[in-house]
């Protein structure tokens, strides 16, 4: 992604990986037919034009502003433990050498935002030190929904397979670090980011909004996971704890923002650009 100005504000990416999704697994009520109804505007930038997978970005946004630097989903992870899923266990990857690219170290981020809890959305929260966890960034205060931190909490929750752990070791030494804020759905940062409730995806769901200049642009998170959802936003995908209710989140966000120049960045994309609408639905203007 090209660096984004939001007025005032730059908005940039760092790439942790890039996998491909089998359709049938990530939503199990898509029909084959719905997908290859798309093919001609998913193919190649979200859809593998030889197996025709699902294109999925695993990423972080990058916010600064005049004074402020936040780092928003924090992706997978380094030797993180993740057995059930081969493609994530124990990554290697050089997300700190990418984030040094964009001209910032760990202890330029001032704050951590994440949208959700996911294991996908948490991992660099912290790294492996001396056989600990320990937050990566140590200037930073991490910001999490109080309703999704009290989900994941939850004896019955903490240990889901969902997960992998990831609460333990991305999230718990965080918490155990004190340098974080569990926030309710209409935090703020001055006039220029607010949060925005979205339940569904989990319960704690959360939609980031920028302004700057009369521009604005929203980070969704899984709100949509993929391009195909704007075509058929009835569809949650198999990680959705109330899958209705993301149907519900996801139109509302599509209705509220299609047409008015506002920038989506959702958490597994490929492409960013605006939701325009025509005869056949929502698309991306790219």
């Amino acid at each position: 992604m090209k660096s984004l100005n939001i007025g005032k504000i730059t908005i940039e990416n760092i790439v942790e990986t890039i996998g491909l999704h089998k359709p049938d697994f990530l939503f199990p009520d898509l029909k084959k037919y719905q997908l290859e109804e798309q093919f001609n505007w998913l193919i190649p930038n979200f859809i593998d034009s030889e197996t025709k997978n699902l294109i999925m970005v695993f990423q972080s946004y990058v916010i600064k502003t005049k004074n402020t630097i936040i780092l928003v989903d924090t992706c997978v992870g380094n030797d993180k433990s993740r057995i059930n899923r081969p493609f994530w266990h124990k990554q290697k990857t050089p997300y700190l050498e990418k984030l040094n690219d964009l001209g910032l170290n760990p202890g330029d981020i001032d704050y951590v935002m994440c949208t959700h809890l996911h294991a996908d959305h948490v991992g660099w929260n912290t790294k492996l030190e001396n056989n600990q966890w320990v937050p990566t960034f140590p200037n930073a205060k991490y910001i999490f929904s109080k309703k999704e931190y009290e989900f994941w909490s939850n004896e019955i929750n903490i240990n889901k397979e969902i997960n992998h752990g990831s609460f333990q070791d991305s999230v718990l030494p965080v918490i155990e670090n004190g340098k974080y804020e569990l926030v309710s759905s209409n935090f703020a940062i001055e006039d220029y980011l607010y949060f925005e409730a979205a339940p569904g995806h989990t319960p704690g769901n959360l939609i980031i909004n920028l302004f700057s200049e009369n521009n604005r642009a929203v980070l969704c998170g899984d709100t949509i996971h993929h391009a195909v959802q704007l075509s058929y936003p009835e569809i949650s995908s198999r990680f959705c704890e109330d899958p209705f209710e993301s149907s519900i989140t996801r139109k509302k966000l599509l209705n509220n923002i299609c047409n008015t120049g506002t920038i989506i960045l959702p958490a597994h994309f490929p492409k960013v650009g605006t939701i325009e609408t025509n005869k056949k639905g929502f698309y991306l203007n790219y």
